[in-house]
């Protein structure tokens, strides 16, 4: 099973979609959210927070 998460990126403001499988962390560096994949040491940025990106794709936090 494969799940997708479509982000914006910071740059461009065009939607990327990623597999989640694929990221390894993310976090804020001000107004910015990185993203970074396993396994190629690449980051990208996307304005999305990290709470927007969970709650659009896995629902909100602290629902079951």
């Amino acid at each position: 099973m494969r799940f997708w998460i479509q982000c914006t990126r910071f740059e461009t403001g065009r939607p990327i979609h990623i597999n989640i499988a694929l990221v390894g962390s993310m976090w804020r560096d001000g107004e910015r959210t990185m993203l970074a994949f396993v396994g190629e040491g690449q980051t990208i940025e996307v304005v999305e927070t990290p709470e927007q990106i969970l709650d659009r794709h896995l629902g909100p936090i602290g629902q079951a």
